[in-house]
């Protein structure tokens, strides 16, 4: 899955929006962050961003939620957040479905209200 389609797949899943609040016009980076908010209150639904060639998305789950899935293959502690509620996952290389995906997905959007 490319990054552009994870980014649709998480728009598709949630009432979000696109925006990019650690990536400031003028400012040279080699991560571009795509931040999914919520339209109601702004917060963070999910974060997706390539780096070292391997699409990855932050979620937000409980910390039961996370200790499961961190036993799948491809799944860690969040990179970039609080790593006791949320979790990265290397989208090409973990074993969780895209279904399983779309169902975290969702999850996220539900604990981020």
């Amino acid at each position: 899955m490319t990054e552009t389609e994870l980014i649709k797949l998480v728009l598709d899943q949630t009432d979000g929006y696109l925006d990019f609040p650690f990536n400031r016009p003028g400012q040279k980076a080699t991560v571009i962050f795509s931040v999914i908010k919520h339209r109601r209150n702004g917060k963070i639904v999910a974060m997706v961003y390539t780096q070292d060639a391997q699409v990855l998305i932050d979620v937000k789950l409980t910390p039961a939620q996370n200790e499961a899935l961190r036993l799948s293959a491809g799944v860690e502690p969040g990179r970039h957040l609080n790593n006791q509620y949320w979790t990265t996952i290397k989208v090409n290389e973990t074993v969780v479905s895209t279904v399983e995906l779309k169902n975290i997905i969702r999850e996220s959007a539900r604990l981020t209200r």
